[in-house]
């Protein structure tokens, strides 16, 4: 198959053969899958068969899919909500159920941000057969619903999207090995009667889901079984959780838990990898949950290690912890929280001190000097009496009591001391004239 609409393709069949067990896209979570909570959230039509059928976790039988009337006369759609919103990788479109009811063509488009993206351009499907097709390069963007579109009308029974769960942030504990955190089950021993990938599927298991009811291994002579998960976020684990709910007989003897640290995608690929005992070989019992402290609660680890003895089933592995960057964005708040203490007790130090010195110059100070210092602009202080004068009768006793104000003298100038001069000038000279008179009447 090719997409004609680019010159180079973005997407291949990842199983040819459509027989493998697994391939690139096992890799990956079914963002679809009912049991992460994926809905339908409408349909353009269901009339022989609800579009519900797209998201059973169940491999189809007949009669078993979403089946829309004949002859329509533009395509039939269905929008489905993911059950995490993710990156996605590439879909199994399968028609298994199906032989001559199936549609001609599908196409599918994601919603990011309230716009549709086409991620699968129209393709041709054949009846009863699976077509898992990967897209070459991963989306970049997260998307939180898809759409599925049949060209011009029919059938599929199961629609598998295949991505990377987008990774939200979470305070204080928190289940690190959730699927829906971003977990995956790597690899295991053996997991012939029940998915591996079941272990971290969120809530319990049910009985009306009997194909995510748990990990599950065949009998066998050997000593143990085991499975291996990649924790969402490396962090720093509190206790464990293994749940045998619906396992009554079946279940395993025992059960231990390791865990590791490594900056790969799985631990076989690292030769300095190893293994550290953090729940030591703890005895089960059916339909039950068993809560474990951890020891090395203080180390960080990427990786978890469920070993049963011999062999049997859990339905559930919760790992609980705190991611190592929630600790590290902690530690760097009360770094700076200290450093922020620190500056203000020093300066608050510097404070005191200088106040303490304050003192000791004062003494100094004033035995340079010889004369007090006065104010220009003194201001007079209030009479002792002043409260006695506060009314305006008070006022008119003050100005009959106080003594009279004395009136300051001017300054003489030059030209007064002209005037003065003359004026005893003609005084003199009308003296003068006065005696003159009196002495010619004699």
């Amino acid at each position: 198959m090719g997409n004609t609409q680019s010159s180079l393709p973005t997407y291949y069949n990842a199983d040819p053969s459509n027989e493998s067990y697994r391939n690139v896209l096992s890799e990956y979570v079914d963002l679809a899958s009912a049991a992460l909570g994926a809905k339908v959230v409408r349909a353009s039509d269901e009339r022989f068969g609800a579009a519900s059928n797209l998201l059973q976790t169940s491999a189809p039988q007949k009669a078993d899919a979403w089946v829309t009337r004949r002859h329509s006369a533009e395509a039939e759609w269905a929008e489905i909500r993911l059950g995490s919103a993710g990156t996605i990788a590439g879909f199994d479109i399968d028609t298994r159920g199906l032989d001559g009811d199936h549609a001609s063509g599908v196409s599918i488009q994601g919603l990011c941000d309230n716009e549709w993206h086409e991620l699968l351009p129209t393709v041709e499907i054949a009846a009863n057969s699976r077509h898992q097709l990967a897209l070459w390069t991963p989306t970049a963007q997260v998307y939180s619903h898809v759409r599925i579109s049949l060209h011009p009308d029919g059938g599929v029974s199961r629609l598998r999207v295949y991505g990377t769960v987008a990774r939200a942030e979470a305070e204080g504990e928190t289940d690190l090995a959730l699927v829906t955190a971003g977990a995956r089950v790597i690899a295991a021993s053996d997991d012939k009667l029940g998915a591996r990938d079941n272990l971290i599927l969120p809530g319990r298991a049910t009985a009306d889901a009997p194909d995510t009811q748990g990990w599950k291994t065949r009998r066998h002579a050997g000593d143990s079984d085991w499975a291996v998960v990649r924790l969402a976020e490396p962090g720093f684990l509190t206790r464990i959780e293994l749940d045998t709910r619906l396992f009554d007989g079946d279940q395993p003897v025992a059960a231990a838990v390791q865990a590791c640290f490594t900056e790969m995608a799985s631990p076989e690929r690292d030769p300095e990898c190893f293994w550290y005992q953090i729940v030591p070989r703890t005895a089960l019992t059916p339909n039950s949950i068993h809560k474990i402290g951890v020891t090395l609660s203080d180390v960080p680890f990427s990786h978890v290690r469920l070993v049963i003895y011999p062999d049997g089933g859990i339905s559930r592995l919760r790992a609980f912890g705190q991611r190592v960057k929630e600790i590290e964005k902690e530690a760097a708040r009360e770094d700076a929280e200290a450093a922020a203490e620190a500056a203000v007790a020093a300066e608050a130090g510097l404070d005191q001190s200088t106040d303490e010195e304050k003192p000791k110059e004062e003494p100094a100070k004033a035995a340079l000097r010889t004369t007090p210092r006065s104010s220009p602009r003194k201001k007079q202080s209030k009479p002792k009496h002043a409260d006695q004068f506060s009314s305006p009768a008070g006022e008119l006793l003050e100005s009959l009591t106080s003594p009279p104000a004395k009136k300051r003298a001017r300054t003489r100038s030059r030209v007064d001391d002209d005037t003065d001069a003359s004026v005893d000038t003609q005084k003199r000279s009308r003296r003068k004239q006065k005696s003159r008179a009196a002495a010619s009447a004699l």
